[in-house]
């Protein structure tokens, strides 16, 4: 039986099998700190279509698995993500966590 998309808001780190279906508002990468030539992170904010946003983080050592398949304005099926909390002094939404790829699958 096919997984059933799941809301941007319903989304908790209680469960690990998630199925979101979102566009990509906006995507940006993340300089290194000592060295700004170097990118650590690619970073996204999603929005699901009853327009609930979550940021996203694509970190350094799987940045190239995804390049192809991330870009601004993007219609995605996303599934097999993480979520940790969304803390600190710059959060880009007001969602609770933060979607982390990892072993992330990314449909069109």
């Amino acid at each position: 039986m096919a997984q059933s998309i799941n809301m941007i808001n319903d989304l908790t780190p209680i469960s690990e099998i998630w199925k979101i279906k979102v566009r990509i508002i906006l995507l940006w990468e993340v300089p290194n700190y000592n060295n700004p030539n170097v990118v650590d992170s690619t970073e996204l904010v999603l929005v699901d279509e009853k327009g609930s946003r979550i940021q996203a983080s694509i970190r350094k050592t799987i940045m190239q698995q995804f390049s192809n398949m991330v870009k601004e304005g993007w219609c995605s099926i996303i599934v097999n993500f993480r979520l940790i909390s969304n803390i600190g002094k710059h959060r880009v939404t007001n969602h609770s966590y933060k979607l982390n790829f990892f072993k992330t699958v990314v449909r069109e």
